[in-house]
């Protein structure tokens, strides 16, 4: 029996992002130092393209890529080498990429294991890019050249390994940044180990695939292992000041890989040194930044959730609780020039959680689909982040999993556009699924409300919805669902004539929605437009709300596992087109979201499910709000679809 869904009274704006939660990578944290803002260099030609995380290859789930290109499924075994394709998907275009910023992930499935990745064609280089142990999953940025047809290669030595590949951006080929197969610069194992308190000249100029001049920095991949005592690594140009924050920190038992920018110094070196016991390092050349593309700065603090700082007092102070965002200022700060600026290139560290967390971290549009650093409980963790430079000149910072304290320090940037917004996959009608999908269910507002069903506790406060013939002055076609909301009203909600929702059910929703002038879009409280409910009460495992000026994807709130991710504007007095796909499934299944044409959401998974787990769903529309708002609101729907591909649900 259907019984009226409660929303629980703290459906606050707790914002918990789909973040991958796996263990990996490690770093320190020290006391900040005041950096001038260096001139910036103009931007080059050929300048870094910032994209949003698109996935390329996942061994787990092939049908979880952006596109139907690469399929392949099953996790890697012993000596086995995959080629992902990469130009032409997940917007890196089909020519003009030379190089790609990409984020692995590795989980060995059994057995100590390792991954390399590097330019198709190319001989596989004798490098690991990441370092895996039984069960602990580690993700890492790679920046690679593109291959042979524009592709990478990705190699497993032994064991069976599951591997996860997103693009994150490009480089086009007319960029000045060099790279190419990396190059080992130090392998401490052959010329031995770093003593306590021992600093190291690595010469880099000159023995790599490219020059690197004085003025220039270099991408390095540090790994670290072997240590006898807990010690932090750090690494800098040679003749300049040691950076205060450490590049690694790790302790006995640990093989560590990060990767990091460094300015090559005077005599075309960079120094290494270690603080405490030995440690074996090994540093891989990934690429060349000439100052016109980026440069390293004198790694400073930008953020530290510890410690109050005058530079960061709006942004909060104390543990990030899961979910919790803060918008941190990075321009004209800790070194980075006030304009000039696209990217930024950060250590990210999480520290001390009481369960296993995770850390997203990025600049404008929605929250990522993986993290910059998990961190397993009670222990300290870094990772490395490109991450876009937002409008506002901010980045933002969200936590997942388990309340965490978090410190962001800026160790470079990439030269560009300040708030250049990140791009992703062109999203078209037909797409992601292909065309000939099936149209299951669709309003047919001529004939009134026949294929809509009502029930007595869809009315709260409000008249019941209705179908009207003029809409705002011939905006809209005729006719169309008009739903008003009186202030302090609470209910005035349809069911379309459709089956429960079931799982397994692989289904696309799409409605276009035009909110009234007056709406109260940018109202904290919570207003959902259309939710897919739980049989029973309690708050709905997915419902699409309107708040803080954005369409929002929610649910999960009385389960524990809150979520609530921006999906675009929503505009009074603009049609707006939203499709919802959304693969159900008792405690699990996915969604992807839409705003006009834009993808804006990819493959989310939401804690509690897509389902309650041994229960169905059953869709409603129209409006449920809390009853604080006080402002009056009518919108109205002129189409409404259910299909199984993108194609039959997109509203005409």
């Amino acid at each position: 029996m259907r019984t009226r869904g409660l929303s629980p009274s703290l459906r606050s704006p707790a914002r918990v992002l789909p973040l991958l939660l796996v263990l990996a990578l490690l770093a320190g944290a020290g006391t900040a130092s005041a950096q001038p803002a260096p001139p910036a260099p103009p931007p080059a030609a050929g300048s870094f393209v910032p994209l949003q995380a698109a996935r390329l290859f996942d061994s787990r789930v092939p049908t979880k890529v952006v596109d139907k290109g690469f399929t392949q499924a099953g996790p890697l075994g012993p000596g086995q080498t995959v080629s992902v394709p990469v130009a032409g998907r997940g917007g890196v275009p089909d020519t003009g990429a030379g190089t790609v910023v990409l984020n692995v992930t590795g989980t060995t499935l059994f057995g100590s294991s390792y991954l390399t990745l590097w330019p198709q064609d190319a001989p596989r280089p004798p490098t690991s890019t990441l370092s895996l142990t039984p069960g602990a999953p580690v993700t890492k940025t790679i920046v690679t050249k593109l291959g042979g047809g524009g592709a990478v290669s990705l190699f497993n030595v032994t064991g069976v390994t599951d591997a996860t590949v997103d693009v994150v951006g490009w480089f086009p080929e007319s960029s000045p940044l060099a790279s190419g197969v990396p190059q080992r610069m130090l392998d401490t194992r052959a010329e031995g180990a770093l003593q306590p308190g021992e600093s190291r000249r690595v010469q880099v100029d000159g023995r790599g695939f490219a020059p690197a001049p004085p003025g220039s920095s270099v991408l390095l991949s540090l790994t670290a292992t072997d240590a006898t005592a807990p010690t932090t690594v750090s690494a800098w140009g040679t003749g300049g000041p040691r950076p205060f924050a450490p590049t690694l920190t790790l302790v006995p038992g640990d093989t560590l890989p990060t990767m990091t920018i460094v300015p090559v110094g005077e005599d075309g070196s960079i120094t290494v040194a270690n603080q405490a016991g030995t440690v074996q390092l090994l540093a891989d050349l990934v690429a060349v930044l000439p100052a016109a593309v980026g440069r390293a700065v004198t790694p400073a603090r930008l953020y530290d959730s510890r410690t109050p700082d005058p530079a960061t007092a709006a942004v909060g102070t104390g543990p990030l609780a899961p979910g919790q965002i803060r918008t941190v200022p990075v321009l004209g700060r800790a070194g980075l020039p006030a304009t000039g600026v696209s990217s930024v290139l950060l250590n990210v560290t999480g520290l001390g959680p009481t369960g296993n967390g995770a850390i997203g971290v990025w600049g404008a549009g929605p929250p990522p689909t993986t993290s910059a650093v998990v961190v397993p409980a009670g222990t300290v963790r870094p990772g490395f982040a490109v991450v876009p430079v937002s409008p506002q000149g901010t980045v933002q910072v969200a936590d997942a999993g388990s309340a965490m304290d978090v410190v962001l320090d800026v160790v470079g940037y990439l030269a560009g556009t300040p708030g250049t917004a990140p791009t992703g996959p062109a999203a078209v009608p037909g797409a992601p699924a292909p065309d000939g999908g099936k149209l299951l269910w669709q309003a047919d507002y001529a004939d009134g409300l026949a294929n809509y069903r009502s029930t007595p506790w869809n009315m709260v406060g409000a008249a019941a919805p209705d179908v009207v013939g003029s809409v705002l002055g011939g905006l809209l076609r005729k006719p169309a669902l008009q739903v008003s909301m009186p202030g302090g009203g609470q209910r005035a909600e349809l069911e379309p004539n459709f089956r429960s929702l079931r799982d397994g059910d692989d289904l696309f929703f799409g409605f276009s929605v035009t909110l009234a002038p007056g709406f109260p879009t940018t109202t904290g409280d919570w207003q959902v437009i259309t939710q897919w409910k739980n049989e029973g009460t309690g708050s709905p495992p997915l419902s699409v709300k309107v708040g803080d000026g954005q369409f929002q994807l929610d649910g999960g709130f009385d389960r524990g596992a809150p979520f609530e991710i921006p999906m675009g504007p929503a505009t009074p007095g603009v049609a707006h087109q939203v499709v919802v796909h959304v693969r159900f499934a008792g405690g699990g299944g996915s969604v992807d979201t839409w705003v006009d044409g834009k993808q804006a959401i990819r493959g989310f998974r939401p804690p509690a499910g897509t389902l309650y787990p041994g229960t169905t769903s059953y869709l409603k529309t129209g409006i449920y709000r809390s009853t604080a708002i006080s402002q009056p609101g009518t919108l109205f729907f002129d189409d409404w679809r259910i299909g199984t591909s993108y194609a039959a649900a997109y509203p005409r």
